[in-house]
């Protein structure tokens, strides 16, 4: 994302008001008053110069008032600014032992093969570690993704399952009209072809050596091969412990809840958001208008690619309001992120 309106550098006495009023917003989703940030984080100031450093942030775009109360909230360029430039990476939490025990445990006994099963395992502990609803988005095309062989099942008439097994243990179904001219005994001739030319290819790989040895063969083959070129998985996208939104009074209005939802379900969209977000990079953190989809605007999300011998396998990720606890969630997802792509990585090694 684009952050250069936040590259401005704030002095060490902004940054610690900044700091202490979004840390206070995020605890009592309440607004910050000068009083608040001396009692409770022992800023070496006045109350008075606290308003005023908090009246000068409001000015720089980094906090609010509202007309309610004389206290200020974040605005997102604040969360952001406190996002950026807080050192997450030392955060403690002895929550983070007992889930990386359980995640190594059950990391420990699984296969590549049980990928969808531990993904869903891992963010269920996640969710009920950080207290948020938590997102899987599985990427389906598998593009990247190596052949380990090619099947056919003969059903009736002039029809036949093809079925692309994938090192991953998905499986890519399609049932197949045999053109004019074959039959059965021809099609288990061209699925033999299609393993001798194709094993342990990347699905990618596997389809520019078909087209690449059928040329000026029949139409038969080249019909097969059309077929291989629409073969695909659907990108999936599953959000768990959704209950947990009702706890933060940011969703108290159902109209919020149900938008966050909608957003949930357009699944396609949501794919094209994530994969931009880890296109080349890491651990990625949306806040509000920059998830850049109706109903996310009053989220953040804290998301983690899944990678393996340079393709993205899909997203974990946490959602919750804007006013979430980036203190404990980032750290979480940082080293849940090391944990699962270095099991991911140990395959590829083998």
């Amino acid at each position: 994302m684009d952050r250069s309106e936040f590259r401005e550098e704030l002095d060490q006495k902004k940054w610690q008001v900044l700091s202490a009023t979004v840390s206070g917003y995020i605890r009592s989703a309440l607004p910050v008053g000068s009083q608040f940030v001396t009692r409770s984080f022992g800023l070496p100031y006045s109350p008075a110069t606290i308003r005023n450093i908090m009246s000068t942030l409001e000015e720089m775009g980094y906090l609010t008032h509202p007309h309610t109360s004389a206290g200020r909230v974040p605005t997102e360029k604040g969360f952001r600014y406190f996002v950026d430039h807080s050192d997450f990476e030392k955060t403690e939490f002895e929550e983070w032992s007992d889930l990386a025990r359980g995640i190594d445990l059950l990391l420990s006994e699984s296969s590549l093969s049980d990928f969808s099963e531990v993904l869903s395992k891992v963010v269920e502990e996640v969710g009920r570690t950080s207290g948020y609803a938590v997102f899987l988005v599985e990427t389906g095309t598998l593009g990247d993704v190596r052949v380990v062989g090619v099947e056919s099942v003969p059903l009736s008439g002039r029809q036949a399952l093809l079925v692309v097994i994938l090192e991953t243990g998905h499986l890519l179904k399609k049932t197949f009209v045999y053109p004019e001219g074959i039959g059965w005994p021809e099609f288990r001739k061209i699925v033999a072809k299609l393993n001798r030319v194709g094993r342990f290819r990347t699905l990618s790989e596997f389809r520019d050596a078909l087209l690449s040895e059928m040329e000026g063969l029949s139409t038969a083959w080249d019909a097969v091969v059309r077929e291989l070129e629409r073969l695909g998985g659907t990108p999936d996208v599953k959000l768990f412990g959704a209950s947990r939104f009702v706890r933060d009074p940011e969703f108290a209005r159902s109209g919020d809840l149900e938008s966050v939802f909608h957003a949930f379900e357009e699944q396609v969209s949501l794919f094209g958001l994530l994969r931009k977000r880890h296109d080349g990079q890491g651990l990625s953190v949306s806040i509000g208008s920059e998830n850049e989809l109706p109903g996310l605007e009053v989220c953040a999300l804290v998301s983690v690619p899944l990678v393996r011998s340079g393709a993205w396998y899909g997203t974990i990720g946490v959602v919750g309001p804007v006013r979430m606890d980036y203190g404990q969630v980032i750290p979480l997802m940082s080293r849940l992120s090391g944990r699962l792509n270095d099991w991911l990585v140990g395959f590829a090694e083998e």
